[in-house]
């Protein structure tokens, strides 16, 4: 019996003066034009904080200080299963820029409601959004 890949996933749960990154994907893809914490795919040999670091440095031109892990989801994307881990991160450099996002904003927590996030990024955007975490 072949044994199922999870495909590990990192995202950042940035914050700056009482307000939350998102981010919105582009019009193409998986979950077109849906909201979602910047991040993705653990590369071979690297670890979940250095996947995190390249992600944002790549999607966002920041240099982020990952923190301690925030939440952990698992979602099923088709017959793919990813374990998505959600870390506290601060930008410490560089100067946040749009490269593969259709828009990226900062909200208030409470704020996240109005917005339609990707499928695993959903219950953590809820919780925050209730002030649960």
């Amino acid at each position: 019996m072949e044994e199922k890949k999870i495909t590990q996933v990192t995202a950042a749960i940035l914050r700056q003066d009482g307000k939350i990154l998102i981010c919105q994907r582009d019009n193409s893809g998986s979950c077109p034009s849906l909201w979602e914490f910047p991040g993705g795919k653990q590369e071979e040999g690297e670890t979940l904080a250095e996947c995190l670091v390249r992600e944002c440095q790549e999607e966002l031109g920041v240099t982020v200080r990952v923190g301690e892990v925030f939440a952990e989801s698992w979602y099923m994307y088709g017959d793919k299963e990813m374990q998505f881990t959600f870390f506290d991160c601060r930008i410490i450099g560089g100067k946040l820029q749009r490269t593969v996002h259709q828009d990226i904003r900062w909200v208030r927590a409470e704020e996240l409601g109005r917005y339609t996030f990707c499928p695993a990024d959903v219950e953590v955007a809820e919780r925050l959004g209730k002030g649960q975490i």
